[in-house]
């Protein structure tokens, strides 16, 4: 459903433990060694005919001072271990938190979107059945008043005109249910709602070439996927639309086995990912792609135009 956080591990089991135990290793070896050399060389007497001459000065007295010293910068490494091994541990755990309110927060985010799909496919629903029925049957009253107004030029006009604009109405409200709710998705599948999609938004751009292409089984696909595909490629068509002065479009949708690949490029101005800030309709495709495991990147420069690829698991029918 979302992305699997990484394994946090002990720092035991991240390999600290047995560099500790390496290095007592070695401090032991040459404490004995040290030892064995001292008695060996008698290096205290030797030491202590050298100091001998600066008894006045007390530097006989050195030994035990940095014996003392040693012992308290021992002491004084083992509390920085202890600090430091529980401020990692504060770390880790403060990671596993994070992703576990991340991995939530995905969980949260889909379940809005699907809400909101389904009150949008409801929504288009009501506006066929009621609204859309009812602009019908204005019209056929009005062309029944229009048939039967010959002699009556002021009743014939009106009625020519209620009709004309039950016309841009009904066409407004089918604007609105195929925005709202793609019909063709759920009646063609996924690869004719967005050939459709396509050719309208052409429709209303002409000045800008875009070109569909869509390879490999999109047929079976679930409705996670199915939706979330043609999102990306509406939300994409409508950025360059508002921002991209673009002259080509070119939109790719292939499924190979067990992914569907979405590649979008556009030619249009660009923009610099460091300094400007991605809108909510980034933001939301991200978030689309991302919850349901999928991966999103968006690569573009000033003056280079937009590119977006998106890989989503293909989720089968039902699933």
């Amino acid at each position: 459903m979302s992305a699997r956080t990484p394994t946090l591990q002990s720092p035991s089991a991240r390999g600290i433990q047995p560099s500790v135990a390496r290095d007592l290793a070695i401090v032991v070896a040459v404490t004995i060694l040290t030892f064995c050399l001292s008695v060996l060389f008698e290096l205290n007497e030797r030491l202590v005919l050298a100091m001998a001459p600066f008894e006045a000065y007390q530097i006989d007295e050195l030994p035990i001072t940095v014996v003392a010293m040693s012992i308290a910068m021992a002491w004084f490494s083992w509390r920085r271990f202890r600090h430091a091994h529980d401020e990692l541990n504060m770390r880790l755990a403060a990671q596993q938190a994070l992703g576990l309110a991340l991995d939530e927060n995905r969980m949260l985010s889909q379940r809005s979107m699907q809400v909101q799909e389904e009150e949008r496919r409801n929504l288009a629903r009501e506006l066929h059945d009621e609204l859309g029925q009812s602009i019908n049957a204005i019209k056929v009253d009005a062309v029944n008043i229009r048939d039967h107004s010959q002699g009556l030029p002021d009743i014939h006009t009106s009625a020519v005109a209620i009709i004309d604009v039950s016309n841009q109405v009904y066409d407004v409200v089918r604007s609105l249910m195929q925005r709202l709710r793609p019909v063709a998705l759920d009646d063609l599948g996924l690869r004719s709602a967005v050939q459709y999609g396509v050719d309208q938004w052409q429709r209303r751009h002409p000045d800008v070439r875009c070109k569909f292409d869509a390879h490999g089984e999109l047929d079976g696909l679930s409705e996670k996927v199915n939706i979330t595909l043609y999102r990306l490629v509406q939300e994409c068509l409508t950025n360059v639309a508002k921002h991209a002065i673009a002259t080509r479009v070119t939109i790719s949708l292939k499924r190979d086995r067990d992914k569907v690949r979405l590649d979008f490029e556009d030619d249009g101005k660009g923009f610099d990912l460091s300094e400007r800030k991605q809108g909510l309709g980034l933001i939301g495709l991200r978030e689309r792609v991302e919850s349901l495991s999928g991966q999103f990147e968006l690569i573009s420069a000033p003056g280079s135009g937009v590119r977006i690829k998106a890989v989503i698991p293909a989720g089968e029918e039902g699933k």
